[in-house]
């Protein structure tokens, strides 16, 4: 299967889900969806521009039905558009969107669905909502299913990657810490991840929080092998760059 990678094509294939809507209404949409999109493979900043464009064209209040219609699909470009949308709703429906990721992550059974929508939904509302999104990190880090808490290790991520500011870096840090014992893989992974990340961007944190992690009670050495990437990989590049 060829790989779609021009806007002109898509814009046509969008533009049937759209006539769709306008004629036949949300289920008829998503349909379409299935039938012209999500079945064909889409470069990922392709199927974000459709969600941004169907943000535009949808109802407002159609916006989430038109997800949960997405999220029985199943598809893996289906994330992409579905973590788009809460993004986009996040200024005027802060606690819906946190609320809706956390609903589709939790029914997630494989592991790009948290990372999709982790990056895309809370990674962006802590980097450009922090005081509203820490609270609700905080609270979901104590969430029973495995898959919302590797997603909140994506949403850190991203959120450190695009320039989250150091005082936040460093308390989210602090809940990355509170689950560096576990043995579950998938929150190790998603956990891991966002903790190489701090480390590399920010490694005097880690030097402040020398002692905690290496506190081998409450931090497994996993969690210590990914600080060590980090700290190799800022290294690394502190060096490229001063060249």
């Amino acid at each position: 299967m060829s790989v779609v990678t021009r806007k002109s094509e898509v814009k046509k294939y969008l533009q049937c889900c759209i006539s769709a809507y306008q004629e036949k209404g949300l289920s008829a949409c998503v349909l379409e969806l299935s039938n012209q999109i999500l079945n064909r493979k889409i470069k990922f900043p392709l199927l974000e521009f459709c969600a941004h464009q169907l943000s535009e064209r949808i109802k407002v209040n159609e916006q989430v039905a038109l997800c949960d219609g997405i999220e029985t699909l199943k598809t893996e470009g289906g994330n992409v558009i579905i973590g788009i949308i809460l993004q986009n709703r996040l200024e005027n429906h802060f606690q819906q969107s946190i609320d809706k990721a956390t609903e589709y992550t939790s029914k997630a059974d494989i592991w790009y669905v948290c990372d999709i929508i982790g990056e895309r939904v809370y990674g962006f509302a802590l980097l450009h909502y922090p005081d509203r999104t820490i609270p609700e990190i905080r609270k979901l880090s104590y969430h029973s299913k495995n898959w919302v808490l590797r997603s909140l290790g994506a949403g850190v991520h991203y959120a450190v990657r695009k320039g989250l500011d150091k005082q936040n870096v460093g308390i989210v840090f602090l809940i990355l810490l509170s689950l560096a014992n576990t043995k579950d893989k998938e929150i190790r992974q998603g956990i891991g991840w966002a903790a190489k990340t701090t480390t590399r961007f920010h490694p005097d944190i880690i030097e402040q929080y020398h002692a905690d992690i290496q506190n081998q009670e409450k931090v497994a050495n996993w969690f210590r092998r990914k600080v060590a990437i980090g700290l190799e990989r800022h290294t690394y590049y502190a060096k490229r760059n001063s060249r």
